[in-house]
């Protein structure tokens, strides 16, 4: 999750990366490099990955994991600071819509189907999965405290989540389908997009405080801070407003077509933008003024259709870590998984008579499980298409940046 302004600064980001899935089934990564000084920013491939059979349809970063789900009904697993693949999660049956974290260490995700699972980082078991939404989940928000999450689907419904108890608190019919809801960084407000309007709620008072009319369809939104709200979709136009004053602050034009993410990093203090035309955009605010139009510092062409994107952000350790050290963490994993098992197993017998949505372990064992194989990335490295079973995904390379490029050309 987005960190806050005091502890951004405290933080040492040593590397930036951008990760972006695409219509073509890729996924792929490009890093950010950047010198304040000399004020040169630059995009440069650094791997493509090719192991899911459909289109990529929503990407999050878990900690050092990145997450991708897709329309064949799997979540791909990655470990970037090993650069191999992790696993895949196998649950649900239906297209991955979204996905979502929180202070990387739960993943959420929303599928088709209408459930919605949360997932544990490290044993990757499934803690609980919820019936949400007839019809489909279309997006999740999880509040910053982790103790309540929002979830909108196409059965036009807003559903506030206790996350404390794992039950739904409250259910609020909407006069459409909502395409996404987002909550602010201090959690006062949140937002949802229905068509070509966005409803900004406040907490306190549970009533729009602000609705704005955008003209045209609206693909995706974010907070730059607790007041400030960054809308953008089918208009060349990117808009900000502020919710206090309920004013549009300033717009800017950013991609020829559709955006289909943003995301804004207040680490390092700069907004990511990613679009059907391939390209992925860089920008920066003056002295944090969001009242003043952005400045573009970098772009890359991609060459696919962008459907979804994450920022990655390298905290601490260098990158490089070798096979011994894998092999380590896979033995940690695995410990984590068995005591995860026990406490699950007393979990699901006490929420039985509870929760009719609450599997047993003994059932839901086998496809719960994450394969733990791990291979030491070789460098110049070709990525290959592997014959993989249900649950369990044979491990690939991560192709170098050198290499993606031949690859990602073969591929199309």
């Amino acid at each position: 999750m987005a960190a806050s302004d005091e502890s951004s600064e405290t933080v040492a980001v040593e590397s930036v990366e951008v990760i972006v899935g695409t219509y073509e089934e890729f996924i792929l990564g490009y890093k950010f490099a950047m010198d304040e000084e000399e004020e040169k920013y630059s995009l440069s491939m650094s791997f493509t990955n090719h192991s899911q059979s459909r289109s990529i349809r929503s990407i999050a970063s878990v900690d050092k994991y990145i997450a991708a789900g897709s329309a064949d009904e799997s979540i791909n697993l990655i470990n970037l600071a090993a650069r191999v693949e992790h696993g895949s999660l196998q649950k649900q049956s239906g297209t991955i819509t979204c996905l979502t974290e929180h202070e990387g260490s739960y993943l959420f995700s929303g599928c088709e189907d209408g459930t919605i699972c949360i997932w544990k980082k490290g044993s990757w078991l499934c803690e609980k999965t919820l019936r949400a939404h007839i019809g489909g989940v279309t997006d999740i928000s999880v509040h910053p405290s982790g103790k309540l999450a929002l979830s909108v689907g196409k059965d036009r419904a807003l559903k506030t989540w206790n996350l404390v108890k794992g039950r739904c608190g409250y259910v609020t019919n909407l006069k459409g389908i909502a395409d996404a809801v987002k909550w602010s960084p201090e959690g006062d407000y949140y937002a949802i997009s229905i068509s070509n309007r966005v409803d900004v709620y406040s907490v306190q008072t549970a009533k729009v405080v602000y609705s704005i009319p955008v003209g045209k369809r609206i693909s995706c939104m974010t907070f730059l801070n607790d007041n400030i709200i960054l809308i953008a979709g089918d208009k060349e136009e990117v808009e900000i407003h502020d919710i206090k004053s309920t004013k549009k602050l300033t717009e800017f034009p950013c991609h020829k077509v559709r955006v289909k993410a943003i995301q804004y990093v207040p680490e390092i203090k700069m907004l990511f933008t990613a679009s059907n035309d391939g390209y992925i955009k860089v920008w920066s605010f003056e002295k944090n003024n969001f009242r003043k139009q952005p400045k573009l510092l970098t772009e890359i062409d991609t060459t696919c259709r962008i459907t979804c994107m994450t920022v990655w952000l390298k905290l601490g350790k260098a990158e490089g870590a070798d096979a011994e050290e894998v092999e380590v963490e896979d033995e940690q994993e695995e410990k984590i998984a068995d005591d995860n098992e026990e406490d699950s197993n007393g979990e699901n017998s006490e929420d039985q008579n509870e929760d009719d949505n609450a599997s047993s372990t003994s059932s839901s064992e086998e496809e719960q499980k994450v394969t733990k194989k791990r291979k030491k990335i070789e460098r110049p490295a070709e990525t290959k298409t592997s014959n993989k079973p249900k649950v369990v995904i044979k491990e690939k390379r991560l192709s170098d940046s050198k290499q993606s490029k031949k690859t990602l050309r073969k591929g199309k």
